[in-house]
């Protein structure tokens, strides 16, 4: 039995996606892991050899690094109630963008489409809203 081990997908289908599987003959013969048939103390050498790879290759964290992976994931409260506004009215226009650039095919995902668009337009104008009333309300604390 002939194993082939570390084959990036991209060469991977480019060798099944061959019209002939000669370069994928070629490729086993050359850099494949040959057991022989009924060669169980090989067969067990190599299943051990993948699974020491598979462990080499996990990551070890301490415990101080996964306290700040930790603390790095938690959202950021030093973001101010005007910047989480302002991240949010930038999504909406992401992704009023994206709804906007897909092309309905029918005239029933016309509507729902338009639907969405003024459900996100009146969200963004909601929070910009917002956004007015709490540079107001800092300007005059400033005052």
């Amino acid at each position: 039995m002939r194993i082939l081990t570390n084959v990036p997908k991209a060469e991977l289908e480019y060798l099944t996606s061959q019209p002939t599987s000669k370069a994928m003959i070629e490729k086993v013969k050359k850099e494949s892991v040959y057991i022989p048939e009924g060669d169980a103390q090989g067969a067990a050498d190599f299943v051990a050899m993948r699974e020491n790879q598979k462990q080499a290759a996990s990551l070890q964290i301490s415990d101080e690094g996964m306290a700040a992976l930790k603390q790095a994931a938690e959202p950021q409260e030093d973001d101010s109630q005007k910047e989480q506004i302002k991240k949010q009215i930038s999504n909406l226009k992401n992704e009023l963008t994206k709804i906007k650039g897909k092309q309905a095919s029918s005239e029933k995902a016309k509507e729902v489409q338009d639907k969405k668009v003024s459900a996100i337009m009146q969200q963004i104008s909601m929070l910009s809203m917002q956004l007015i009333q709490l540079e107001k309300t800092e300007s005059e604390s400033t005052i």
